[in-house]
């Protein structure tokens, strides 16, 4: 076993790529504490479980993998719970099973594949200008809407119609693959500012 797949350099790697998950995570389960926990939750079995799990092979995928059901457990649990108790409006829960459907679906694989990338980079190349670096700087760079206006000398309400155009043209050039989008753009395995 070479020193890039000891258990130890292994957890240090995946330690390394917390934000990744995080991000991942937090597309899903907007409860920062329970994102937390169920990262932690990943990190013990893959250190329980390293004699027995293959260390040599992509281990960011497996944990993506892990990730992913262990944040469809938590939605199918929450959605159950919210459905019993009927507090969520119609929207949060169409948002809720939205959730649960795309993660699903999603499989790890698809943010290591450069035809994936390639695609999303040239949708949001298509963008007009305006739209594209509005979305880069709300999506990428992690601005607020009024960050956004105050930079560019424009309204909030600007900002947030530059977004919605980006994501109906993104939706529609994108079809299967936007949610690949949005997962690449929050796990941080694509530069779309290149």
């Amino acid at each position: 076993m070479s020193d890039s797949s000891t258990p130890l350099s292994v957890i240090e790697r995946l330690f390394g790529a917390r934000k990744r998950f995080e991000r991942f995570a937090l597309l899903y389960v907007r409860d920062v504490h329970a994102v937390q926990d169920i990262l932690m939750e990943c990190y013990a079995y893959v250190w329980e479980h390293r004699g027995e799990l293959d260390l040599t092979g992509n281990v960011e995928a497996y944990m993506f993998t892990m990730l992913k059901h262990k944040c469809l457990d938590y939605l199918t649990h929450q959605s159950r719970r919210q459905g019993v108790e009927e507090q969520l409006t119609s929207d949060a829960q169409w948002e809720l099973d939205m959730s649960i459907t795309t993660l699903r679906a999603f499989d790890p694989h698809w943010i290591y594949d450069k035809e994936v990338q390639e695609r999303t980079n040239q949708a949001i190349a298509a963008l007009p200008e305006n739209t594209r670096r509005i979305f880069l700087m709300s999506r990428v760079e992690g601005m607020t809407y009024r960050e956004i206006a105050d930079s560019m000398g424009i309204s909030v309400k600007t900002v947030e119609a530059h977004i919605s155009k980006a994501l109906k043209t993104l939706r529609v050039s994108l079809g299967d693959y936007f949610m690949v989008l949005v997962i690449l753009l929050a796990t941080g395995n694509i530069d779309l500012r290149a």
